[in-house]
């Protein structure tokens, strides 16, 4: 019984996300979430709360790493306009804007080690050893499905 309703709450989790954010890519990792929130609640026998909390985490961890994104992508457009503008590689703005991306390329790198800790910050001890040995497998599964989709595609 738990485990429906655990599937219903993801269920709706992703068809809300999937239509306020219809791209093929969001709909993805929305997946990819439901896939590790299950997988997780599952290996760890974890009630419906830590779950649900276990998602909250995965789902703040993606919307910090869509803004990061966004925010390099804003670094990018001003790094080209200023090489543009200069045409040489001495302008005054691009050391700080090199500065930037690189402290925003590290933000993001660390993203899934964060968001590991911040789920293991709300299990027990003996849950959080469980998780530190199923997290070689679960790293392994993403890494297979991405690997899958890129020769699909």
């Amino acid at each position: 019984m738990k485990w429906i309703s655990i599937l219903a709450v993801a269920g709706v989790t992703v068809a809300s996300v999937a239509t306020a954010q219809p791209r093929d890519v969001d709909s993805r990792r929305d997946r990819m979430r439901t896939f590790l929130v299950l997988r997780i609640s599952e290996a760890l026998d974890l009630p419906e709360e830590k779950a649900l909390q276990i998602s909250k985490i995965l789902r703040e961890t993606e919307d910090r790493r869509r803004d990061l994104v966004g925010q390099r992508r804003d670094v990018e457009r001003k790094l080209r306009g200023a090489l543009e503008q200069t045409g040489r590689s001495d302008s005054a703005s691009l050391p700080a804007l090199i500065t930037q991306a690189n402290e925003l390329d590290g933000q993001i790198a660390m993203i899934p080690e964060s968001s590991f800790k911040d789920v293991q910050g709300i299990l027990s001890v003996d849950q959080q050893a469980r998780l530190v040995l199923l997290r070689p497998e679960l790293q392994a599964q993403i890494r297979r499905n991405v690997e899958r989709r890129l020769r699909a595609k």
